[in-house]
């Protein structure tokens, strides 16, 4: 359950678009605390990472176009902060 505080923010660091999907790539403190296929919110939100990179402080997520029609997610752009 997401109690809704904005523990602290995230800066997105990479965009790939794959067909209709987006991954974000978002680089924050707390990376190495998640695994994959654990959800967050990001901005309210609800994404699953799919991939960590520990070493870089990175993790990344995938926003499916339902996702990317109804938020904010589709104006996001490298150097973006997150709320998370």
């Amino acid at each position: 359950m997401f109690t809704g505080i904005v523990e602290l923010t995230g800066k997105v660091v990479k965009i790939e678009k794959d067909r209709g999907n987006i991954h974000f790539t978002i680089e924050t403190p707390i990376a190495n605390e998640l695994k994959v296929d654990q959800s967050m919110a990001h901005d309210g939100i609800c994404l699953t990472v799919v991939d960590v990179d520990k070493e870089k402080k990175q993790y990344t997520v995938t926003a499916i176009q339902e996702t990317l029609d109804k938020t904010n997610m589709h104006t996001w752009e490298v150097g973006y902060r997150v709320n998370l």
